[in-house]
This record gives structure tokens, sequence and C-alpha cells, in this order.
């Protein structure tokens, strides 16, 4: 039979914040993961409303909720599906999700365990996962188009023109075919050249990251007429960098350029790649249109799956990526990522 000291043994060693709320509404006990969560000592939470941990445009609702749950309590599991948030002393708020189980204590008053969970990674988790999804599904739709509009149209040229030429008696002509034909190989030969680089990066392989990069701002200036104002001072740390950590980099750079070249509206852009306390931090700037973001400090942007993209890169390199930008106001990405991957040794 466990004593009275071992229940309480287990309700401060819970992983998940506990409340102990009574018929009133008002918190009678809590746990130390409920003070490390919401902000508030313990002097300030026991005693006080349970409604101060809803945000305020919610509390209205809540307390509706709560004075029916009184009337009809029953116990509530975690994942119902209900989109709920709490809100910490600084103001912050939070997804969760909540357990409630009714009871009585010893002295016979009605309460209700509340246990309290903080989902905000696993959201995470789940949008990214979402993100990745929908690029994925739009490279897909992409590659479909290419193979449509090139390379199955070739094909169907190609077959046309065998025919025409299996017929032709002419020498001069099937020579003059022959030509036409060849070049037509040719130029598909380069588009499928073309769409390799776009899914792998054999310039990286072969340049190393400090040429690749300058390679791809040559390229930018070529194709889309925005010149790179480019300073990349990785020279003595290039051989040390990891092979995650560049190819994550190289793909975050050039997804930035590229959105700046193709959406900004700007003849010119800045990068700076340098070496910091460990990491390689990249910056991406222009001084361009700029948009609407939801949460520039993540760069989480239900809108903007190329944000998503970078943003995977670096977590998965163990970095961060954040951008800040505003209609008119341009766009600036930061990115950075360790020189040694997540459990390598260096």
């Amino acid at each position: 039979m466990l004593s009275d000291r071992d229940y309480r043994a287990v309700f401060e060693a819970s992983p998940d914040a506990m409340l102990i709320v009574d018929s009133g509404g008002v918190i009678r006990d809590l746990n130390p993961q409920a003070l490390s969560m919401f902000g508030w000592s313990r002097e300030e939470m026991e005693g006080s409303r349970v409604d101060r941990l809803v945000p305020a445009a919610s509390r209205s609702r809540h307390k509706r909720h709560r004075r029916r749950y009184a009337e009809a309590p029953r116990a509530r599991p975690m994942g119902q599906g209900l989109e709920l948030q709490a809100v910490r002393k600084d103001g912050t708020t939070f997804p969760v999700e909540i357990s409630l189980s009714p009871g009585k204590l010893a002295s016979g008053l009605e309460h209700v365990i509340c246990t309290i969970r903080d989902i905000t990674s696993w959201k995470r988790m789940r949008w990214l996962s979402r993100m990745k999804l929908k690029a994925a599904e739009n490279e897909r739709r992409h590659l479909s188009r290419e193979l449509h509009d090139e390379f199955l149209q070739f094909l169907v040229a190609f077959k046309l023109r065998g025919k025409l030429l299996v017929d032709e008696a002419d020498r001069k002509e099937r020579e003059r075919a022959w030509a036409v034909i060849a070049d037509e190989i040719l130029g598909a030969i380069q588009g499928v050249k073309q769409m390799i680089r776009g899914l792998g990066s054999p310039k990286l392989e072969r340049q190393g990251l400090v040429s690749a990069l300058a390679t791809l701002f040559r390229d930018t200036r070529k194709v889309h007429g925005v010149k790179i104002r480019a300073s990349v001072n990785l020279d003595w740390v290039a051989d040390e960098l990891d092979p995650v950590a560049v190819l994550a980099l190289y793909r975050i750079v050039q997804a930035a350029v590229t959105n700046a070249a193709t959406h900004a509206g700007v003849s010119e852009a800045a990068v700076i790649v340098r070496s910091e306390d460990g990491v390689i931090v990249a910056e991406i700037r222009d001084q361009g249109c700029g948009f609407e973001l939801t949460d520039p400090g993540t760069a989480r942007d239900e809108g903007h799956a190329g944000l998503a993209g970078m943003r995977e890169r670096a977590e998965l390199a163990g970095g961060s990526l954040t951008v800040r930008t505003s209609p008119g106001k341009g766009t600036t990405v930061r990115a950075t990522v360790p020189m040694v991957s997540p459990g390598r040794e260096p």
C-alpha cells in the first residue's frame, strides 16, 4: 500500500504539468513541471483561478466549458482532437493537450486533476511533415511537366522523323534529316543533364563549397540578370566541414538566392558566409518587395513551402534558419549549420 508521501512523490515526478483544481476553478496544488511550464511561482499560482492560464481571448468560453464540465464531470484523456492554447506568465501562448480526471480529495471536496502537455514540438514536426509532402508533390508535378513538355514531345517527334527518314530516298535529304535529329538529341541530353543538376549537385562535389557558390552566383547573374555581392570567408575551414553541413548550406544559399532573383524584383542581392564559434553562418539579403510572414522567427508560413524546405535542411544538419521580411522591406534569410554534424566525432 502506497503512503500519502509515496503518492506525493509520484505527483512531483510526473513529466507532465499537473494541477489540482477545485469545483470553483481555483488551483489548490501543482507540481514542479507546472511551475516550469507557466513561469509563475508557487505562491502566485496556488490559490489563483485556473482561468489565468488561458489566453484572454478564450477565457469567457473556457469559463462556460468549465461550468458545464462541473455539472457532469467525466474523465477526458489526452488526444481528443481539441485545439487548446495556454498562456505563460510572460504572455506567450503555446499549444497544449489536457486530460481531466474528476474525483474527491480525502476531505471529501470535489476536485479535478488536470494534466497538461506542451505539444509545440509535436505540432511543428507535424507541420514540417506536411510541408515536406507538399514540396515533394510540387517537385513531382514539376518533373511531370518537364517530362511531358520536353521529352515526351521530343520522343514523338523523333519517332515521326525516323519514319520519314526510312522513306527518304535522297541522300542529301537523309543527311540533313540526320543532322536535325542529332541536334534534337543533343538538346534532349542537355535537358536531362539540367534536370540531374537540379536533383543532385555535381558542381559541389567536383569544385567544393567555395567554388560551387562562386559558380552559383555567376549563373544567377547570367540567367536572371541579378548581381550577387558575395563575401565568402571559408577558405581556412572549407576542407574541415562535414559533408552534411556543406550540402545543407549550399542548398539553402541556392534556394534563397533563387528566391531573391525570381521573386524579390531586385537587380542585386548580398550573400555573406562566414565561420563563427563552431558554426557556419550564411546570410542572404535583398532590398526587394518582401512579403508577409506569419512567424518570422522560425520561417514558418503555410504559403511558403520553399522556406520550409530551407528550414528543414538546416535542422537536419543540426542548425537553424530564420527569416526577417515584410512587404516593401526586403528579405533576410539567416542560416546556421555546425561545422561538424551532431553525433560525429570532431
